[in-house]
C-alpha cells in the first residue's frame, strides 16, 4: 500500500464541522416533513444509533449490514457503524431474495439494520444460517411481540446514546459488492483515509465547496459513488444534504434554482431523461446557482448529452468522471481546466495509470488498450476471493478490464469493456450471472447473455437459449424476474429448440 496523504479522515472532519457549526444545515431531505437535521441532530441520532447497536453487542471489528434505501436513518447507522469499529456492509435495499442471499452469505454480517417490508422479503436470508444473528428494525412502532426472536424493533429499545469513537488509522469502513465477469459478487473492503484522500482529489478538481454549499442527492448511498460523492464528500466539508427519492417527479431545474444547489451528480440515464424533460419545459429559464456543478458517472455519457443539459439549464456543461467500485470511485476527472470533449477526464491527484495492449507493453497515444491504475485510493484486493485477486491485481497494478485510448496530453477516452460485464442503467450486470439463471430451468441446455447498444448509446441486454421443445420465452421470463432485480432482465430472449433424435420403428 502506498504512503497516504491524509492524517485524518471524513469523520474527524463532521466532528470538527458539528462542533463548529452545529446549527448549520446537514440534511434536508424532501420527501418528509420533519426531515431537516443540523450537524449536531445528525451527530445526536448517530449517538442513539450507536446505543441500539451496544444493545444489540455489536462489538468492533463485527459486520453490520445496511439494508436502507438513502436518507437519514441510512446515514446515521452509517456514522453510528463507524464510530463504534463495526464495518458497515452496503447493500442494494432493491435486490430480489435469491440475489440477497448471494451478498449475505459472503459478507456474513452479524446484524442487519433494515426495515419490517424488507425483512419480511428477506426473512429467509436473514438467518444464522447466513451469519446474521440479529435483525433491527427501523420503522415498526408499538408492540413489537409478534417479531422473531432473531429480530428487534428499534422502538423497543431503551434509545440510550453512546459517543462516537473516531477511528484510529486506516481501517474498513464499508465493504460494497461489484462483479467482474466471474458470475459471483465480489466484496469490496473500503478503508477509512483511502476514501478520504479519493473525496479530496475529486475536491480539487471542482469549485471549492464548504459550509453555504447545497448537494442534491441523486445516488443511492449504497453504491460507492453515491456513498462517496454523494454523502461522505458533503458531510465531510459542512455542506447540506438535499435529498429526494422522488426526483425523477420533480421539475428539475427547478428544484436546483429553488434550493441553490452548488453541486450534484447525475447518471447518465438520468440526463438523458431530463434533457428530455427540459426541452419540453415551458416558461422562462431559471436562475441556477453560479458556480452549479453537475457531475456525470456510473456508465459512459456522450458529449452531446452533457452539453445539452448544460444549455437547457444555463449552466456549464456536465462534467464527467471514471472509476471503479474498487477505486472509491473516482480516478478520472473533466476538470474545470482544459478538458476535451468526449474524455473521461485526466487522472486526478494520487493516480497512477497506464494503457496496455495484451502482452502488458505500453502503448502509444491514440492506441486502444487496457486501463491499468493504481494510487492510494485503489483497494488492494478483494475480500477472500484469491482467484480475482490473481486475476485483477498483478504487479500493484489494478486491471480495470475497460478498453481506452489517450490523447497527446493525456486525456483518457472510453472505448468499450472487455470483461463479460456492463452497466445498465448505471448499475453493473455480470452476464455469466444471467446465464447461470437461465440455466437452472431444467429445459435449458445453453444460454449466451450480450450487450446491444442502441440508436442512443444506452445498452441494451439480450439472451438468447438453446434447449428442449417445452422451452418458451415466457416460462424464461418469469423464471429471470424471480431471482433477478429488474435492470438485469433481458430485453429480448430468444429461444431456439434443439431438434430431438428421431428413434426408427
Amino acid at each position: 500500500m502506498q504512503s497516504l496523504p491524509c492524517k485524518e479522515g471524513f469523520l474527524h472532519r463532521l466532528f470538527g464541522i458539528s462542533e463548529s457549526f452545529p446549527e448549520h444545515i446537514a440534511i434536508k431531505d424532501l420527501d418528509v416533513d420533519a426531515g431537516i437535521f443540523t450537524y449536531r441532530e445528525l451527530q445526536v441520532k448517530a449517538e442513539k444509533c450507536n446505543g441500539a447497536l451496544q444493545e444489540l453487542n455489536v462489538v468492533p471489528g463485527e459486520k453490520v449490514a445496511l439494508v436502507l434505501p438513502s436518507g437519514v436513518e441510512f446515514i446515521a447507522y452509517f456514522l453510528a457503524i463507524i464510530g463504534r469499529g463495526a464495518i458497515p456492509v452496503l447493500l442494494n435495499y432493491k435486490l430480489m431474495p435469491f440475489e440477497m442471499a448471494s451478498v449475505v452469505g459472503s459478507a456474513r454480517p452479524v446484524l442487519v439494520v433494515t426495515t419490517a417490508t424488507l425483512f419480511e422479503k428477506h426473512r429467509e436470508t436473514f438467518q444464522l444460517t447466513y451469519g446474521v444473528r440479529h435483525s433491527l428494525l427501523v420503522d415498526t412502532v408499538g408492540d413489537s411481540s409478534s417479531l422473531p426472536e432473531n429480530a428487534t424493533s428499534e422502538a423497543g429499545l431503551a434509545q440510550r446514546s453512546e459517543p462516537l469513537v473516531l477511528p484510529e488509522g486506516n481501517p474498513i469502513v464499508s465493504i460494497q459488492f461489484t462483479y467482474r465477469g466471474m458470475g459471483k459478487p465480489l466484496a469490496v473492503p473500503h478503508r477509512y483515509l483511502d476514501m478520504t484522500h479519493a473525496i479530496d482529489g475529486m475536491h480539487e478538481q471542482i469549485h471549492r465547496q464548504g459550509v453555504g454549499s447545497v448537494h442534491l442527492v441523486t445516488l443511492p448511498l449504497h453504491a460507492i459513488f453515491g456513498l462517496t460523492a454523494m454523502m461522505v464528500f458533503p458531510l465531510s466539508v459542512g455542506a447540506t444534504l438535499l435529498m429526494t427519492n422522488t426526483l425523477l417527479n420533480r421539475d428539475l431545474a427547478e428544484v436546483l434554482s429553488q434550493h441553490e444547489v452548488s453541486f450534484t451528480c447525475l447518471v447518465p440515464d438520468v440526463i438523458r431523461y431530463f434533457n428530455t424533460r427540459l426541452a419540453k419545459r415551458k416558461g422562462a429559464r431559471l436562475p441556477m446557482h453560479p458556480k452549479l456543478m453537475i457531475y456525470s458517472g456510473g456508465s459512459h455519457l456522450p458529449a452531446d448529452e452533457a452539453e445539452k443539459l448544460g444549455r437547457l439549464l444555463g449552466c456549464k456543461p456536465v462534467v464527467q468522471g471514471y472509476g471503479l467500485t474498487e477505486t472509491m470511485p473516482v480516478l478520472l476527472q473533466s476538470t474545470l481546466g482544459v478538458t476535451q470533449r468526449g474524455a473521461m477526464g485526466q487522472p486526478i491527484r494520487g493516480v497512477e495509470l497506464r494503457v496496455v495492449d495484451a502482452q502488458g507493453q505500453d502503448v502509444a497515444p491514440g492506441r486502444i488498450g487496457e486501463l491499468l491504475v493504481r494510487g492510494a485510493m485503489v483497494i488492494d484486493g478483494y475480500a477472500d476471493a484469491e482467484e480475482a485477486n490473481k486475476r485483477f491485481f498483478r504487479d500493484g497494478w489494478l486491471h480495470t478490464g475497460d478498453l481506452v485510448w489517450r490523447d497527446d496530453d493525456g486525456h483518457v477516452f472510453f472505448y468499450r469493456q472487455r470483461l463479460r460485464i456492463s452497466k445498465i442503467k448505471a448499475q453493473m450486470v455480470d452476464l455469466m450471472e444471467i446465464e447461470a439463471v437461465a440455466m437452472q430451468h431444467p429445459d435449458v441446455l445453453r444460454a449466451k447473455a450480450y450487450i446491444v447498444p442502441d440508436h442512443k448509446e444506452i445498452n441494451a441486454l439480450h439472451l438468447c437459449v438453446e434447449g428442449h421443445a417445452a422451452l418458451t420465452q415466457s416460462v424464461l421470463a418469469t423464471l429471470l424476474s424471480q431471482h433477478l432485480s429488474g435492470f438485469k432482465l433481458p430485453k429480448t430472449i430468444e429461444v431456439s429448440v434443439l431438434k430431438e433424435p428421431s428413434h426408427a420403428s
